[in-house]
């Protein structure tokens, strides 16, 4: 069977048998074709959504049902149209037809859409401005989208609602990146199991519904971990996780968690970073990470140094930084998580 090229594809699993998928399509150079989020955030505001343009309307009405229409099997079970790109919860119920897979019926929707958008596109435009080439139906028509995908498989507990809750809140996620756009700089008190933090950073990284904790050893079999099989294959997977918008979670202790963490600050990859050092009230990192911060990929984290236990030796302080590490990637949208003085951080460089 031939695959399709997947921005996160599982190695070796069959696309086109049982199973339930988020598939991620994003316009290319990010272009607000589908529409635009009005309403506000605001006690008595009408809530957030999407206004769809044309070529928005024709996506709802049009392109969404013509999946099933095809592939009576495939349902799609949620879909949130964004400015800018669209989310799908897609199910397959049953074995596709012979030779297709989830792939083939991804690229034929983008190929819906972008000719429709094509169409509107030239209806609208003077005849003057458009090439003869598209006039002419060439194939030299320009992309709509990104090439390829990006698809999350939803199969442990929980990972159909925290994507459904996910998609849902999205317009109101970015009507409030606006109407606040300090709100998630610095947080004074962030409690999570008990635990309080201070924060710098990206607020909204905590409800990501995909978080990976990068956890290794310093030495594997008494060989440094950077110098094995098991980092090689593992680092190559939690990175291509974060390229798919996934969000790594560490202290960044032992070295293979700095090269992971240092990978992610440098490629502006989604980062949870859990320090012991403690965030006063003037405190800032240093430039990498501020940058981070501001482009948005960036929350970091210091437990209260009241909440610390005194430790014995660096290996129990390793440890116990990783069992914080695993229980702020468990946090979903049902995860109780109280913020207290939250506060714009400061702007300098």
């Amino acid at each position: 069977m031939t695959e399709s090229k997947q921005t996160r594809r599982m190695h070796g699993h069959n696309y086109a048998v049982p199973g339930t998928y988020e598939v991620t399509l994003v316009v290319a150079d990010r272009r607000p074709v589908f529409g635009e989020i009005v309403g506000t955030t605001k006690a008595g505001g009408e809530e957030p959504h999407l206004k769809p343009s044309p070529l928005g309307q024709t996506v709802l009405d049009n392109e969404i049902p013509k999946i099933h229409r095809y592939y009576p099997m495939v349902d799609i079970w949620q879909v949130c149209l964004m400015p800018d790109h669209i989310h799908m919860i897609v199910r397959i119920n049953r074995p596709l037809p012979e030779s297709k897979h989830l792939g083939i019926i991804i690229g034929a929707f983008k190929g819906g859409v972008s000719r429709a958008w094509w169409q509107q596109t030239e209806a609208t435009a003077s005849p003057a401005t458009v090439p003869a080439a598209s006039a002419a139906g060439s194939s030299s028509r320009p992309p709509l989208f990104e090439p390829n995908y990006n698809d999350h498989i939803l199969m442990r507990d929980g990972q159909l609602e925290n994507w459904k809750h996910y998609l849902r809140d999205n317009p109101r996620r970015l009507m409030m990146r606006r109407e606040y756009p300090d709100l998630f700089r610095h947080a004074l008190c962030i409690t999570i199991g008990r635990v309080r933090y201070s924060a710098f950073g990206n607020m909204l990284l905590l409800r990501q519904p995909e978080k990976h904790q990068v956890f290794f050893h310093r030495k594997t079999n008494g060989i440094p971990t950077e110098n094995t099989d098991h980092w090689k294959n593992e680092s190559r997977r939690l990175i291509s996780a974060a390229e798919s918008g996934d969000v790594l979670v560490t202290p960044g202790i032992s070295e293979c968690e700095k090269r992971i963490k240092n990978m992610a600050l440098e490629q502006k990859l989604r980062l949870i970073h859990i320090q012991a050092d403690s965030i006063g009230q003037y405190w800032k990192p240093e430039r990498s990470r501020f940058e981070a911060c501001a482009y948005g990929s960036l929350l970091i984290l210091a437990p209260w140094p009241e909440d610390m236990p005194a430790f014995e030796s660096d290996y129990e302080r390793f440890h116990y930084l990783n069992r914080l590490t695993e229980t702020v990637c468990v946090i979903s949208h049902t995860t109780a998580v109280s913020v207290q003085g939250l506060r714009p951080a400061h702007s300098g460089q």
